[in-house]
């Protein structure tokens, strides 16, 4: 096994160490996408979301752009539900790897809370409340294609292609 190898595994075992973040209604209107994405998320991407060289990509100022299309919402919500394998260039830098699914113990609404948390926090988006940009019901209409992590990788492509 690599020495990249080994890292990932290391990466994911933590991501998955951190816990399960069920929905709670309470925390639904206050935080649950901040929670689950300091939970989740910074493990790889940081507390910045600039990411870390040759691990995981900056989730900064790199998402918006896709809220422009059903194409775009959908790959955003696909990234969490069925996660994303296979090599991506971003902002010049290359990675390849996996990026874990969290459906398993997410809602619908967690998912699209943390996606709207990321927009807002990190890429600048103002309306970020839990049914907007990205709704639950986006989360749905995503997860009903059964996405896989390399169908999620290819939707990547398509949209950089047409943009």
């Amino acid at each position: 096994m690599t020495l990249r190898a080994i890292a990932w595994v290391l990466l994911l075992s933590l991501a998955g160490a951190a816990g399960t973040v069920l929905a709670d209604p309470v925390l639904a209107d206050n935080g649950t996408g901040q929670k689950i994405f300091k939970d989740r998320c910074v493990v790889c991407h940081q507390e910045d979301a600039h990411g870390a060289a040759g691990v995981a990509p900056s989730l900064a100022g790199t998402l918006a752009r896709h809220l422009g299309s059903a194409e775009g919402k959908r790959y955003l919500s696909q990234i969490l539900i069925s996660g994303m394998l296979g090599s991506i260039d971003t902002e010049g830098h290359k990675f390849s790897g996996l990026m874990p699914s969290f459906r398993a113990d997410l809602s619908d609404a967690d998912i699209a809370a943390t996606i709207n948390y990321v927009l807002g926090t990190f890429n600048g988006v103002s309306d970020t409340s839990a049914t907007s940009p990205i709704t639950p019901q986006d989360v749905t209409t995503a997860a009903a294609t059964n996405p896989v992590p390399t169908a999620t990788r290819a939707l990547r492509q398509s949209l950089l292609v047409a943009r």
